[in-house]
């Protein structure tokens, strides 16, 4: 059995309470005890001082995209070198399993080549195996991704499934909830979640509230169709009677800032209605995606793997994606390039398309389909049209928390360059609504308490005698996030110490993971229930 003592913390229990001066007691995985600093003695225990450092419940990264990268480099220093404890991963609509067929099996394969793993499991419980054998530093929970779901049963074409298919998805997807998936997410900007209907949907949804599990969905638009996207959304949630969160609430496009205030009214009706509804946002306005997105008709419904192919082969169609690129009137200099494995891309992470053609001397069409020629799959972007004033609207709503959208990467860059967010999402967040004037205390509850409460990590998120010890020494005056996206991997200040499930896992002295002690949470077993 072991012992430590926390002394003189500044405490954020997560409540959302101010913050108070106690000790903490840790036994094995769990806080055994919290009492005021300095009133109770706990002979022949092991105590580390705080000298009135800040200490608050382990942060929760409720947007996470973590699938294979734990599985490839399970320090995942990004991550918790920003304070995280949890992720959820497996977001829109795209997961790690099932893999039922060849098909998918192969899809991932190249998806995920850059990690240069084994896909050697078939459901969630083999895939969970897998993640264990590599002992994570964070703990780890996954939704179903409904992308991955259907292409189980109908592949990657735009088909409508028949009522034999959908009763299999369905049967799927239940085995998966049932195996500890904790609930579904939807990619419906994404192949080939973008073929399905709202009653393809809500039959899944149907088994997801039956199961007691959750819906996150990216939404079908985000920008043209934004009001219409959350109509379709809340919809669906209601008629399931399932929760919904939002996962990167955000308005895409100047032409559509304007729409946040009725989306807003309408997410506030559905909760007077009493639908439990919830968002996610990332503190920056730039999303990152696929390059391939700049593409219109016909490849808005391809598979990056199939536009690859394309490209390749087909030398009239690249040209006519080219000269379509080079009339779309996109602003090039909103487009920066991040990780791919393209030759052509190699040494231009972090420059906008604009800069980079220069520098290649050519042209920013010619440079898109050379690099997606190349690696369609692998190749990312990160895409500035997002209003600085919406995204501070979004972040200061009380059921909304930060999610990073990113994938847990090592510093050194050994599986590709991430988006900033992947390394500073959690400080950029605190800063950004400590700058509107919202209390520590209330900042911390939207980075502990509310993500555990939408996710069901019952025992995570507080600061309470039998919680799990999930916990981060931080010193407010010096948080801070310098990442940029030249310089996108560099580690966030102020994170001192970070504990997972009663271990220390992070010195931020030495800017080292020091232990690998995560658990894989599986809904319907004690940990999360």
């Amino acid at each position: 059995m072991s012992s430590l003592l926390l002394t003189d913390a500044l405490l954020y229990d997560g409540s959302g309470n101010p913050p108070r001066r106690a000790d903490v007691l840790i036994q094995d995985e769990k806080i055994l005890q919290v009492e005021p600093a300095g009133t109770v003695v706990f002979p022949g225990v092991p105590s580390r001082n705080l000298n009135g450092l800040s200490l608050s419940p382990g942060w929760v990264d409720v947007h996470a995209h973590s699938d294979a990268s734990l599985l490839a480099a399970p320090e995942a220093f990004g991550k918790i070198s920003q304070g995280i404890t949890t992720e959820i991963s497996g977001n829109c609509g795209l997961s790690a399993f099932p893999i039922q067929t060849e098909e998918v099996r192969e899809h991932l394969r190249v998806l995920y080549a850059a990690y240069d793993i084994a896909l050697n499991w078939d459901d969630f419980h083999s895939y969970a195996e897998a993640l264990t054998r590599r002992q994570p530093a964070l703990n780890a929970v996954f939704l179903c991704g409904h992308n991955t779901l259907r292409a189980n049963v109908s592949g990657y074409q735009p088909h409508k499934l028949s009522p034999r298919q959908l009763e299999e998805m369905n049967i799927l997807l239940r085995d998966m909830l049932a195996q500890g998936a904790a609930g579904l997410s939807t990619g419906l900007l994404y192949t080939p979640g973008c073929f399905s209907d709202e009653a393809e949907l809500l039959s899944l949804l149907r088994t997801v509230s039956a199961q007691n599990g959750i819906y996150a969905t990216h939404l079908r638009n985000e920008g043209d169709r934004l009001e219409e996207a959350v109509t379709e959304a809340v919809k669906l949630a209601e008629t399931a009677g399932t929760p919904l969160h939002i996962s990167h609430l955000k308005t895409a496009l100047p032409r559509n800032w304007h729409k946040l205030e009725p989306v807003l009214n309408q997410i506030y009706a559905a909760q007077r209605r009493g639908l439990a509804i919830t968002a996610d946002r990332y503190p920056y306005c730039y999303a990152q995606s696929s390059l391939s997105l700049v593409l219109g008709a016909p490849y808005d419904t391809m598979t990056d793997r199939a536009i690859q192919e394309i490209l390749q082969r087909d030398p009239k169609a690249c040209e006519q994606a080219k000269q379509q690129l080079e009339t779309s009137g996109r602003d090039w200099t909103r487009v920066i390039l991040c990780k791919s494995g393209a030759t052509s891309a190699a040494g231009l992470s972090g420059w906008t398309v604009a800069e980079a053609a220069n520098r290649c001397g050519t042209t920013p069409a010619e440079l898109v389909i050379r690099i997606l020629q190349e690696d369609a799959p692998g190749s990312m972007a990160a895409f500035g049209g997002m209003s600085e004033n919406n995204l501070n609207r979004i972040l200061t709503q009380q059921w909304v928390c930060c999610g990073t959208d990113e994938t847990a990467r090592p510093q050194n860059g050994s599986l590709g360059l991430s988006h900033p967010r992947g390394f500073g999402s959690f400080p950029r967040f605190i800063q950004q609504l400590r700058q509107q004037g919202i209390p520590m205390a209330e900042i911390i509850r939207k980075i502990t308490s509310l993500p555990a409460r939408i996710f069901k990590l019952t025992n995570r998120g507080l600061i309470r005698s039998g919680m799990w010890a999930d916990l981060v020494v931080f010193d407010e005056q010096k948080l801070n996030s310098t990442a940029d996206f030249r310089h996108p991997h560099i580690p966030s200040d102020g994170i001192l110490q970070v504990y997972v499930n009663g271990v220390p896992a992070y010195d931020g002295e030495t800017r080292q993971v020091t232990a690998r002690t995560g658990k894989i949470l599986r809904y319907g077993q004690s940990f999360l229930l």
